[in-house]
């Protein structure tokens, strides 16, 4: 890490904090930016940096009031306005995301990254036709960016279109094989179309990338206890609540591989793990879901109430 205490400018600490921020080391680019705004309080694009480390590091609230003071010196910072909604979609405010990906758009008509952020927005929010709309409009402006395909993927799997959504990831794939969400999703798009064995080899190519990622691992073992394979099963999804034991679906999974297997004991022992999960997330669903009422975030409340239902007719 290069020695602040040598001097430097204020626009040199804001490049200095954005390296840092793209090799990842969010706590040095804090630092930088910091350093940056000792020297030029006013400085918009030091308060936005300031924002997008804070966020990088989880601090989401810090990251919004750095946000608004850099808009507060700059309205037309598309960055601030960008690293805003990344920060409320992380709060679960998605209405708000959208409105500020509308702002950063306004500004500039081609923000790939504003148009894709307000896809992932309107999906949070059930508005899958207008997230596939604002995935094409960011991939018409980078026609390689991997997020907004996967995005687009998953828009359309919501909407069940299970064909063009896996055609979207075999899209972001050929642009990047290594792609850990491509190979995800292009496996969970087999499972709903009841193509378990398909699935198996997308997943297995995901585990390949992330050996111990929780969701591919259940993921895996559904798709294997629908084939049958229940010693398998049962292995891949015992790994899986091993990294993520809050996971009632893999917990309800693996119950009734055991069952098949005769295992009645853990069986019920793992049904009964998905029943207390269940009930701590109806309870905090509904909550959370007059909480927004009350807010007027309807949309949200709205998909809140839906999740709740979904875990009522498990």
């Amino acid at each position: 890490m290069t020695d602040h205490d040598s001097g430097g400018s204020a626009a040199e600490f804001c490049r200095k904090g954005q390296e840092d921020g793209r090799d990842g080391r969010h706590d040095d680019a804090l630092v930088s930016f910091d350093h940056a705004l000792s020297i030029n309080p006013d400085s918009a694009s030091a308060w936005a940096g300031k924002g997008f480390a804070l966020g990088k590091l989880g601090r989401y609230e810090e990251e919004l009031e750095c946000c608004d003071k850099a808009l507060a010196l700059d309205p037309a910072c598309t960055e601030a306005w960008n690293y805003k909604g990344f920060a409320l979609g992380k709060l679960k405010r998605f209405e708000e995301k959208a409105a500020c990906c509308d702002s950063a758009i306004a500004l500039d008509p081609e923000n790939a990254v504003a148009w894709n952020n307000k896809g992932v927005a309107l999906g949070m929010l059930g508005r899958y036709t207008e997230e596939i709309e604002c995935c094409e409009q960011a991939i018409s402006v980078r026609s390689r960016y991997l997020s907004a395909w996967v995005n687009k993927g998953y828009a359309l799997g919501k909407l069940r279109h299970y064909e063009e959504e896996v055609a979207c990831y075999d899209r972001a794939l050929k642009i990047f094989p290594f792609y850990f969400s491509a190979h995800l999703n292009k496996g969970i798009a087999r499972i709903n179309q009841r193509r378990y064995e398909d699935a198996l080899l997308p997943l297995e190519r995901a585990l390949a990338l992330q050996p111990d990622n929780p969701r591919a691992l259940y993921r895996k073992g559904s798709a294997l206890s629908m084939l049958g394979r229940h010693e398998e099963a049962v292995a891949c999804l015992r790994d899986s609540l091993n990294s993520d034991p809050t996971n009632a679906d893999a917990w309800v999974v693996l119950s009734n591989s055991c069952f098949s297997l005769g295992r009645f004991r853990e069986s019920g022992r793992a049904f009964d793990q998905a029943y207390y999960i269940d009930i701590k997330d109806v309870r905090g669903g509904i909550a959370r879901g007059f909480s927004q009422l009350r807010e007027k975030r309807f949309d949200e409340a709205q998909r809140t109430f839906s999740e709740v239902l979904e875990i009522l007719r498990r």
